[in-house]
């Protein structure tokens, strides 16, 4: 498996932790965060630098049998567009509540249908939106681990206690100029109840690791190459267990555009194959992370001076699509999220602008 060499450019980090609250009350905690490296975006009325552009989190509650969800809340701290009068009043946080239409609901096989339809695209925001579908898939998986030990074990864990956190992480790298590396790295992590006296590796139940290098071509959005490696330890094995390519399983993505489509390609090679949902999640989650890390790519749009054509094909973020994707774009995709909804301020005030300059 290949190093990933070259500049940073952009860091996003998924955190989903599950914790048993009472026999029937267990709780779900997800956040996101989004740390660009390298560069500046000029978006609506600011200049967004590098730091941390995203940070936003998902709470709830859940029954461990039922998977009926509850109390659902919502935080985002950082979001990439506040309220001014640029935007029209609109702000990146408008559509949170959305999502709490969604108490009651059961995680299972139709919730990201039912997700989607009711924050999908210009309904909502689309980092909260891929964390609460992560989430969904992360939290059925923990219980059934959990449930499994518990079975073997015959002890259940300590109300209030943190049991399994899924640390899943998307860098990005500027590689050859030609391709940027992209390196993802999933760690499932599940422990067990000890006895104070007891040595704190032992509380270890299972390590599930992913890593996968994957090389994009930065013009076209094409994958190029792509490796996996898959390693799963418990305390027993802790020294001893090998990494597992994945290799001739995620080959068929090579050569396949990333946007658009990843998503549906990724569930037609894997499906519901319980062993191969951590790789699944995995995989997931290059394309929503690769979008942020080609707004780290701002110096090319800065350091050329375009023709028309191009300049337009640049700034393609907004309106018709183009033949291939800009190496990077200001703004976000119509109908992307709340924020690029054609009816809102924000898209009309751009649309506008790009019109007066035509014009002139």
């Amino acid at each position: 498996m290949p190093d990933i060499k070259g500049r940073p450019l952009h860091t996003r980090s998924l955190t989903v932790i599950v914790s048993r609250e009472s026999d029937t009350r267990w709780h779900a905690h997800g956040d996101v965060i989004d740390l660009r490296k390298h560069s500046f975006v000029p978006l609506v009325d600011e200049i967004q630098p590098a730091g941390v552009i995203h940070m936003m989190s998902i709470d709830f509650d859940f029954d461990p049998e039922s998977f009926r969800i509850d109390e659902i809340q919502i935080e985002q701290p950082f979001v990439a567009i506040e309220s001014s009068e640029a935007t029209g009043g609109d702000c990146c946080r408008d559509p949170a509540p959305r999502l709490l239409e969604l108490n009651g609901e059961t995680l299972g096989p139709t919730f990201s249908k039912r997700l989607s339809g009711l924050f999908g695209g210009r309904l909502g925001c689309s980092h909260l939106l891929t964390l609460f579908q992560l989430m969904a898939s992360t939290v059925p998986h923990a219980v059934g681990l959990e449930k499994e030990r518990m079975l073997r074990e015959a002890e259940g864990q300590p109300d209030g206690k943190r049991f399994f956190r899924r640390s899943l992480f998307v860098d990005g790298h500027e590689g050859d100029g030609q391709t940027i590396d992209v390196a993802l790295q999933l760690t499932d992590t599940h422990t067990r109840p000890i006895g104070p006296e007891d040595r704190s590796t032992t509380r270890l139940e299972r390590s599930h690791e992913i890593k996968a290098a994957i090389g994009v071509d930065r013009k076209r959005f094409k994958i190029t190459r792509i490796n996996a490696r898959e390693r799963i330890r418990t305390f027993e094995t802790l020294a001893e267990a090998d990494w597992q390519s994945r290799d001739e399983l995620v080959v068929a993505l090579d050569g396949t555009p990333l946007i658009p489509g990843m998503a549906g390609r990724v569930f037609a090679l894997i499906g519901d194959d319980p062993s191969l949902l951590p790789l699944r999640d995995t995989l997931l989650q290059l394309a929503p992370g690769f979008i942020q890390i080609a707004a780290a790519l701002m110096d090319d749009y800065f350091g050329k001076q375009p023709s028309p054509a191009a300049r337009d094909n640049a700034s393609r973020s907004v309106g018709e699509s183009a033949d291939k994707p800009a190496v990077a774009a200001i703004g976000g995709n119509l109908n992307s999220c709340y924020m690029w909804r054609e009816e809102g301020h924000v898209a009309k005030t751009w649309a506008s602008g790009r019109q007066a300059s035509d014009a002139r």
